[in-house]
């Protein structure tokens, strides 16, 4: 039986439940409660608190970590309600931010305070026991979790030594209401000759009206500066939206002559659980997205939606579709699903067919929903 029991920190506050057989109670934040059902691995669940109520389900992604939704009583659509417990979530650590993912047989972290590091652990006795990895050094150490769940202490030794020495931990929580625009870009120029220009500036610009949105623009040149910036998601407590720009054929990005698989970028992301959409801004990159080659050998298969172009699309058309397709989901609240079906209705051309007179190519829009 799946066991909702235990302190959260959600959406919403901090959360209490508790499970009896298959029923749960609990509260949340300063008034509010909840009871429910639980089938599987979901909780269908009533809640009320001080002038609303309304109806839900939480359902457990992992030991750590629920996601789901709520809609209050009159509302049209549902809107989004996530949690963690124990040890899942960001921290910031003695070895700057660490991301730990638990579930119920071990736990995986990473940290980048003195480069690309890991750790891989259990849980024992209620302590957390395990091994880290850094890029040159690696050894043992043991967290412990604070009364509120807020802190951790613990220590680590190097292998070879015999001196342990603190490691301690504060649980970050996420700004509510924030999502991040993060737009992962390579350079567009070929020569001195070529003006500045660039997606990111025009995006954060555009997006700079909006308090609850923070833009991140960052260049990448090869595989590995990409990757460098994909892994910072894994540290942003809030819900991201990433845009990957560069040229683009079937096989995968193309910079500086090199191509990189959009399978292994898809794939590099698949801890970044607040990552709600990946848009490739991108030439071609989804048009063997049907063979299960390249892009397709992923799609379907991440907790994330991922949305691209199976045509070479024109730069100013694909920057009119990305302006209109990011506004409706920023700005205008709709989710990424419902944002990518209105939009060939809104912009002909960024679906298959383009009107005849239309100064625009149809750009071949493709959108593919997360694994459930």
């Amino acid at each position: 039986m799946i066991h909702f029991t235990g302190r959260w920190f959600t959406t919403f506050g901090p959360m209490e439940l508790e499970q009896n057989g298959d029923t749960v109670r609990g509260t949340y934040g300063l008034a509010g409660s909840i009871h429910g059902t639980v089938a599987g691995d979901s909780l269908t669940f009533e809640y009320s608190e001080p002038g609303e109520t309304g109806d839900g389900w939480f359902a457990l992604r992992r030991h750590g970590k629920f996601v789901g939704d709520y809609r209050p009583e009159g509302a049209l659509q549902g809107r989004t309600w996530e949690g963690l417990r124990d040890f899942d979530g960001i921290w910031d650590s003695s070895f700057g931010r660490l991301r730990i993912i638990q579930s119920e047989e071990s736990v995986t972290g990473f940290y980048e305070g003195v480069g690309p590091a890991t750790i891989q652990g259990s849980m024992e006795d209620g302590r957390l026991v395990f091994r880290y990895q850094e890029p040159q050094a690696q050894g043992q150490g043991w967290f412990e979790l604070g009364a509120d769940g807020m802190s951790f202490a613990g220590q680590w030794c190097a292998d070879g030594r015999q001196q342990w020495q603190q490691w301690t931990g504060r649980r970050i929580l996420p700004t509510p209401g924030l999502t991040w625009l993060v737009v992962l870009e390579a350079h567009w120029q070929r020569s001195l000759a070529d003006n500045e220009y660039a997606f990111g500036h025009m995006l954060r610009e555009f997006f700079a009206r909006l308090e609850n949105v923070k833009v991140r623009q960052r260049f990448f040149h090869d595989e590995a500066s990409l990757e460098h910036w994909c892994r910072e998601l894994l540290y942003l407590p809030e819900p991201a939206i990433l845009m990957i720009a560069s040229h683009g054929t079937p096989e995968g990005l193309s910079v500086h002559g090199k191509t990189i698989d959009t399978g292994n970028v898809v794939a590099s992301l698949q801890f970044a659980d607040n990552l709600k959409l990946l848009h490739f801004s991108s030439c071609l990159v989804m048009h063997d997205s049907a063979n299960g080659a390249g892009i397709g050998a992923v799609l379907g298969k991440v907790a994330f939606p991922i949305s691209g172009y199976t045509t070479s699309v024109d730069w100013g058309g694909s920057a009119l579709i990305e302006f209109t397709y990011l506004d409706m989901i920023l700005a205008k609240h709709l989710t990424p699903a419902q944002a990518a079906a209105r939009l060939p209705n809104l912009l002909g051309f960024a679906g298959d067919d383009s009107a005849a007179d239309s100064p625009y190519a149809a750009a071949g829009f493709r959108f593919f929903p997360p694994v459930i």
